[in-house]
């Protein structure tokens, strides 16, 4: 295969993957214990699947967690960052069950994954974004919680 043909199948592939506009996916593992209210994870992202100048872009953060997670919800604060400068800080809720004690989301056999109301960031190809997440819930240590996860797509208009 001619080297012309392979770029354009691996930018066919590359469109095709982010059809849903996500520019920016992934996962952190926690502590195996559980999640600590002190442990700070980081997910950054450089702006490489950007097009335009300004975007308003869309993120959730995601959860996977076993079926002894004990809490309604889940109370995350995420830190925005543009560069070094601070430019927002969110409180992000992710529902675990409905009102009726039903459990929300998808699983994999014993591993439920849900995900946050979204919020949005204005930003560039140009700009690297840093996403610090913490838990702010009573306990200390939350435990059967396995992932988190910085999931980030173009608005749709």
């Amino acid at each position: 295969m001619g080297l012309l043909r392979l770029k354009a199948l691996l930018l066919s592939v590359v469109l095709l993957a982010s059809c849903d506009g996500t520019v920016f996916h992934r996962f952190e593992q926690v502590d195996s214990v559980g999640w600590a209210s002190d442990d700070t994870l980081s997910f950054v992202y450089d702006g490489s699947s950007i097009l335009s100048y300004g975007s308003e872009m869309e993120y959730v953060l995601q959860v996977r967690y076993g079926a002894g997670y004990r809490y309604k919800n889940l109370l995350m604060r995420v830190e925005s960052w543009k560069d070094t400068v601070l430019i927002s800080v969110d409180t992000l809720c992710c529902k675990i069950y409905d009102d009726d004690g039903r459990r929300l989301g998808s699983t994999a056999g014993t591993i439920y994954q849900n995900e946050s109301d979204a919020s949005s960031i204005i930003a560039s190809y140009t700009d690297t974004l840093t996403f610090k997440v913490s838990h702010i819930m009573h306990d200390n240590v939350l435990p059967d919680i396995f992932d988190v996860g910085v999931k980030m797509a173009a608005t749709k208009r």
